[in-house]
């Protein structure tokens, strides 16, 4: 299948800031410069083995480059009124990122945009699926839901309540994982093109600690006082099948985050056949009534009462066959689900 020799729509924002970001520091694929054309018009290759085919599927989001060091990092395309900002910054303030227990993605930059004062750019580092490659061993999976957790205790510490604290808003730092690197969109390649090259990898217990981290703080609320009522409305997340969402009804959001994380246990469990002795912590978290549910520093501490070392150094079991579709994800969440750098409205 040919691919088309012109940008989609959704990637022209790229194109036009593609001059003012190389200006910053940053620079983007090939395929989102001013003069761009499709290599395989010229160069007599099939279009799928060029690199520059490949498109980014979002509007808000896109991989670059910082010029300084070649590192790979994600900009975000954020609305300045909203809450993300603001709180995105302060959980990447110096005296929060110095906390080992802050598993918010860091915010390494901001940029405002020349041409508008709506929207500004979040810069991350380039981050991929937690569970992508596959976990090998126990203690991989114990280590990941350990800062998961943690990472959850930590925020509602400041008053930050997630409001989507599921699969695809926890994601890994795989900079030691995956030490040639591999490609923003085709995330099991180390180029994007050349896909029946051997795809290098370690395990995480070969290069741990391993980096996980809490992202997209598009739909989260941030209380300004302890004494303040941490009651919300709105039905959002990917999760659907929380039991107390309502338009209408005001809940906890703390409450959710963790039914969220304690779903999010639970789909580990399922996918993998070794984590059984992890199902009465999942079951805690996810009660119907809210009231029944811990708190995150509670569920933290049931966690850590496992017998970690027992559980920790064997092989995982896992399931060829992973219902997705049991986990109530939203749509635009299962479309998008194979893009390395999934950040969700």
């Amino acid at each position: 299948m040919e691919h088309p020799t012109i940008l989609y729509k959704q990637e022209y924002v790229w194109r036009h800031y593609q001059p003012f970001l190389q200006s910053r520091g940053y620079m983007l694929r090939p395929r989102y410069h001013p003069d761009w054309v499709a290599s395989w018009t010229y160069n007599g290759k099939e279009s799928g083995r060029c690199e520059d085919s490949l498109f980014n599927p979002f509007y808000h989001l896109i991989d670059a480059r910082r010029i300084s060091d070649d590192t790979m990092v994600c900009l975000k395309l954020v609305e300045t009124k909203r809450e993300e900002l603001p709180i995105a910054i302060h959980l990447s303030s110096p005296s929060l990122r110095s906390d080992a227990r802050n598993r918010t993605v860091p915010v390494l930059d901001v940029i405002p945009l020349p041409d508008s004062d709506d929207y500004a750019l979040l810069v991350m580092p380039f981050l991929r699926r937690f569970d992508r490659p596959q976990f090998e061993f126990r203690i991989e999976c114990i280590e990941a839901i350990r800062q998961m957790i943690m990472g959850l205790e930590f925020m509602h510490e400041q008053r930050v309540a997630h409001r989507d604290a599921c699969r695809f808003n926890f994601m890994m730092h795989a900079n030691k994982l995956i030490p040639n690197g591999f490609h923003p969109i085709i995330d099991d390649s180390h180029t994007g093109v050349n896909l029946s090259a051997p795809f290098h990898c370690h395990t995480r217990m070969a290069v741990a600690p391993v980096d996980y981290y809490w992202i997209d703080f598009g739909l989260s609320t941030r209380f300004a006082t302890q004494d303040a009522c941490y009651l919300v409305t709105g039905i959002v997340g990917q999760d659907e099948t929380v039991p107390e969402l309502s338009l209408t009804a005001p809940y906890d959001p703390f409450k959710v985050d963790i039914y969220q994380v304690g779903g999010l246990i639970r789909c580990l469990i399922e996918r993998y056949y070794d984590l059984d002795f992890l199902k009465p912590l999942a079951f805690t978290m996810m009660q119907n009534n809210p009231m029944e549910r811990p708190s995150a520093s509670e569920a933290l501490d049931q966690f850590e009462g496992q017998d970690i070392a027992f559980h920790g150094a064997w092989r995982v079991r896992y399931s060829e066959w992973f219902p997705l579709e049991e986990q109530n994800l939203s749509t635009n969440v299962c479309v998008a689900k194979n893009y390395s750098i999934c950040f969700f409205e």
